[in-house]
């Protein structure tokens, strides 16, 4: 059998646009505070910096790694309490966050209802061959593979992101692979995102800014790929990543952030595991790894069969 290969591109941009702002006020006390706004549900690394300030002991560079809608940013208070501060600021941001702390133990749930079997292939990059375009570093990423349409789950709690919904497959050809199919992008607490497509047009259940659950949140249900008649979900976790371990500080441009890839560890038949192409299989969970991201309350109001938000 073929390698099933599948193209995955992580966009990150940054502009001084309406999707996120700084603004700064002047208090009575001579304080002066800076608050932030974004309106994706996106994290966002933003640096603001200074390039004249006095009669304060702020650092010339401020960098914030920012999840929710809006809030604080920075507050300025003077040194002499009788003067103002003055100073000058100019602020970047970049989608996403960049050179996250990520959560090396996680251990991940299988992106499908429970008791269910799918088939795992691992898909080549297609970039090399297609594009001339470098293998991202660490690159891993999965197809799930079925005879039937499956709902799909995600396989950790996450905030989604983005969602496309747009394409219907053309039954009637035979596809080694596409890169037009619909999709959701979600991400985590500790700022990896998850890439989930091969979806539905008609079965996408979520929308970007929805807080989703392992097990408990459907993100929808599988298309079918080809005139072959079978069902597939295309998968890969990945972060972005300064180059050559370059200082968040001195960040210029897009050009100098990378995606990195991960190998996920997942939960199957009591095991934590890697999982290897051409096998077979069957999600399941414990109490352990479902509760990984929940909060006390949350476990709670789970446990007795109540909504947990």
């Amino acid at each position: 059998m073929k390698p099933l290969l599948y193209f995955f591109i992580l966009f990150f941009t940054h502009s001084f646009s309406q999707e996120f702002k700084i603004e700064h006020k002047r208090n009575d006390d001579k304080t002066v505070s800076f608050r932030y706004q974004k309106s994706t549900p996106r994290s966002v690394t933003a640096i603001l910096e200074f390039s004249f300030i006095s009669n304060t002991s702020s650092q010339s560079k401020i960098i914030q790694k920012l999840n929710k809608a809006e809030g604080k940013f920075i507050t300025l208070k003077p040194s002499n309490p009788d003067e103002n501060i003055v100073f000058n600021y100019t602020y970047k941001y970049f989608q996403y966050t960049i050179n996250p702390k990520l959560d090396q133990d996680f251990v991940y749930i299988l992106p499908y209802k429970k008791g269910a079997k799918m088939n795992v292939e691992e898909l080549g990059f297609l970039g090399t061959k297609y594009s001339n375009k470098k293998q991202p570093k660490g690159w891993k990423a999965y197809s799930f593979k079925s005879d039937i349409a499956q709902e799909i789950y995600p396989t950790r709690k996450g905030t989604v992101i983005e969602v496309i919904d747009k394409y219907e497959p053309d039954l009637t050809k035979t596809y080694s692979f596409y890169n037009n199919m619909n999709s959701i992008k979600i991400e985590h607490s500790d700022g990896s995102i998850a890439s989930y497509s091969g979806f539905d047009k008609s079965d996408i259940y979520v929308k970007p800014g929805d807080v989703v659950y392992p097990v408990i949140n459907t993100l929808g249900k599988t298309a079918t790929f080809d005139n072959r008649g079978f069902h597939l979900i295309n998968f890969s976790i990945s972060y972005l990543s300064t180059i050559n371990e370059l200082k968040i500080s001195s960040l210029k441009s897009n050009k100098q952030i990378e995606s990195v890839y991960i190998t996920p560890h997942f939960f199957e038949n009591g095991k934590t595991i890697i999982l290897k192409k051409g096998f077979p299989y069957m999600s399941d969970f414990d109490e352990g790894t479902l509760f990984q991201n929940f909060s006390k309350r949350q476990t709670k109001r789970y446990k007795k069969g109540k909504p947990i938000d």
